[in-house]
C-alpha cells in the first residue's frame, strides 16, 4: 500500500512540473508564431529602428527573427547589412517578455526563500534504510558482493548497528 501511495504522488509531482514545461514551450511556440506571423502586416511605424555592428548583433541574436536588447525580446523582420553594420526593424514582444519573467519569477521564488529547513525534514532525508532482506547486487568488477540488513550502505560505507533491529 505504501508503494502504490509514493508512486502515485511521484507521479502527480512528476506530471504537474512535466506538464508546466510542456506549458511553457507551446505557449513560448504560439507567441513567437503569432508575432512572426503579425510583422508582415505591421505598418512601418510600428517598427522600432536598431543599428549594430556585426558582433553586437551576434550577442544579442537568440534566433533569425528574435534578438534581446537590454533585457527585453523583439521580434524583426530579415536584417538589412550595410558597411559592417546590421540594421533591424523590431517590435518589442511584450507577451514573451511576460512568459519569461513569469517563469523567472517562479524559479528566483524558492531561491529567495530564507527560512531554514526544518530539523524534522533534515533529520528524515538523513534516515537510512535497513533492508529487511538480504541484496544481492552486482559490482562492476564482476563480483558479487552480499550485503545483509545491518549494514547501512550498498557500496562502500559499513556502519554497525549499536541496538537491535525493532521487532514487530
Amino acid at each position: 500500500m505504501k508503494k502504490a501511495v509514493s508512486i502515485v504522488v511521484l507521479t502527480v509531482l512528476l506530471t504537474h512540473l512535466i506538464g508546466f514545461y510542456v506549458y511553457f514551450v507551446i505557449r513560448q511556440a504560439q507567441i513567437r508564431q503569432e508575432m512572426r506571423e503579425s510583422i508582415g502586416y505591421l505598418p512601418n511605424e510600428e517598427f522600432e529602428t536598431f543599428v549594430f555592428t556585426l558582433e553586437e548583433y551576434q550577442k544579442i541574436k537568440v534566433n533569425d527573427f528574435e534578438v534581446k536588447i537590454d533585457g527585453k525580446m523583439y521580434d524583426h523582420s530579415a536584417p538589412k547589412f550595410e558597411d559592417g553594420k546590421v540594421i533591424l526593424f523590431a517590435r518589442h514582444d511584450k507577451d514573451e517578455d511576460d512568459l519569461i519573467s513569469f517563469i523567472t519569477n517562479i524559479v528566483n521564488s524558492s531561491n529567495e526563500d530564507k527560512k531554514p529547513v526544518p530539523s524534522q525534514l533534515l533529520s528524515f532525508f538523513n534516515l537510512t534504510y535497513l533492508s529487511p532482506l538480504q541484496l544481492t547486487l552486482p559490482v562492476l568488477s564482476n563480483k558479487i558482493q552480499s550485503f545483509d540488513r545491518y549494514q547501512s550502505s550498498l557500496l562502500t560505507l559499513y556502519l554497525s548497528v549499536e541496538s537491535p533491529p525493532p521487532r514487530f
